[in-house]
């Protein structure tokens, strides 16, 4: 009798998520709104799209969580609202559709999960989104949300009076990001505009913060004041922006699909165009050497034998050029699973020169190699470093021995393949 009675209240009340957040089940957006001014609440709107992978992670191990309930439940009127249209959309969802459409054109909706908050009678006074958040970041929203001085309306105010300080635009610059606002390349324009010295640490974290990638305005303009990005921020850091930009692209440009006469899809690498790419940014003989490492690299995920081919060419032809953490990566491809002497001697050559080092990778992959090399005392030897480097790192690492460690490594040797469908 009482599960009859929960599933009828929920069929009444709303959607819930257990203990979680309770979205309410009725027609559209007047309803909510007449039950929030009844109630004298604000809104809490979770705008989703059916494909959208960051909305299901939150559906999953965010909403239905007790202590996301027990604050929104308190606080908020919650609704949701599906964005696209699918073929298996019940009557109450194709009933939304000019919700949604409104939604979308007035609250300027462009990414998703988008969560917009409103209060008791319908002035948007917050909006966010993102997903990936943990409970706890997902409830500080709702705080926000209910915190004058943090909604975004709030925000939006201050700027249109005039409030320019870096602080301030800084903190508002944030906001509009994690909501997708398109006032956002505005709000942070003007800020740069206003700035006497236009490559200030203000102004460079500015640019930092507002690139999306290698053909962004921001990146190009530090990509092209490198000296001075350096002297703001320090060479180390600098040289790490500037390449993680740059390496976020690779596999995109690397990888090519064609579909053969029976439709058939097959991954290529594209070396001409990634060459292309890396010469925007690199003198030719580092553009080249690249090209070739990360075209080994990529390859495993496609043939591991056309990477060792492709390992050992780049050695032939590249030698001096890989750092540390290349090398380690090449000697990998080289070695395989260990089964041929002479490449397992090879792959140790290439790390000779860093064989005694304080990075956690480096050690593992000697240790493996070692292992490969029938060098027990000499494997144990580097899976012990290695082991202390990680209890460094991680305290909670289980407290296992290096023979267990080693045991570990040289059993985990999958890579993932790239699945043609």
């Amino acid at each position: 009798m009482k599960r009859i009675l929960v599933v009828i209240l929920s069929m009444v009340t709303g959607l819930t998520y257990a203990q979680g957040i309770n979205f309410e089940n009725v027609p559209g957006w007047k309803e909510v709104l007449a039950k929030a001014k009844k109630e004298k609440k604000a809104i809490f709107v979770d705008s989703y799209t059916t494909w959208c992978g960051p909305c299901k992670q939150m559906d999953k191990d965010v909403f239905p969580v007790k202590e996301v309930g027990d604050f929104f439940n308190v606080n908020f009127i919650s609704f949701k609202l599906q964005m696209d249209k699918t073929a298996t959309d019940d009557a109450v969802k194709k009933g939304q559709y000019a919700d949604a459409a409104m939604f979308e054109k007035t609250y300027q909706i462009n990414s998703y999960p988008c969560y917009l908050f409103f209060d008791e009678h319908g002035k948007l006074i917050h909006k966010a989104g993102g997903g990936g958040l943990k409970p706890a970041g997902f409830i500080a929203i709702g705080k926000d949300a209910l915190n004058p001085a943090q909604q975004m309306l709030s925000f939006k105010n201050r700027y249109s009076k005039g409030d320019r300080s870096a602080e301030f635009i800084q903190a508002y610059v944030r906001k509009l990001a994690a909501a997708g606002d398109p006032q956002l390349a505005v709000v942070a324009d003007d800020f740069l505009g206003l700035q006497k010295d236009k490559f200030s640490l203000e102004s460079i974290q500015m640019m930092m913060f507002m690139t999306t990638g290698s053909s962004s305005k921001y990146f190009m303009t530090l990509l092209k004041n490198k000296e001075k990005l350096a002297a703001a921020i320090g060479k180390e850091k600098a040289a790490g922006y500037l390449k993680k930009v740059v390496d976020a692209e690779i596999m995109s440009r690397a990888l090519k699909v064609e579909v053969g006469k029976d439709n058939q899809k097959s991954y290529r690498i594209d070396e001409a165009g990634l060459s292309g790419y890396f010469r925007q940014f690199y003198a030719p003989d580092t553009a080249d050497f690249l090209t070739a490492f990360h075209a080994a690299s990529i390859l495993k995920m496609l043939d591991e034998n056309q990477a060792y081919l492709k390992a050992k060419e780049v050695l032939a032809n590249y030698g001096s050029k890989p750092d540390m953490q290349q090398s380690a990566q090449l000697a990998l491809l080289i070695a395989r699973k260990g089964t041929n002497q002479e490449d397992n001697k090879l792959a140790l050559s290439v790390l000779s020169s860093h064989s005694h080092t304080s990075d956690y990778l480096l050690n593992q992959t000697l240790s493996k190699l070692y292992a490969y090399n029938e060098d027990r005392a000499k494997a144990l030897e580097y899976a012990a470093t290695a082991l202390g480097i990680m209890r460094k790192n991680k305290p909670n690492y289980p407290d296992i021995s290096p023979e267990e460690f080693l045991k570990r490594t040289l059993s985990s040797n999958v890579t993932p393949k790239i699945v043609i469908n």
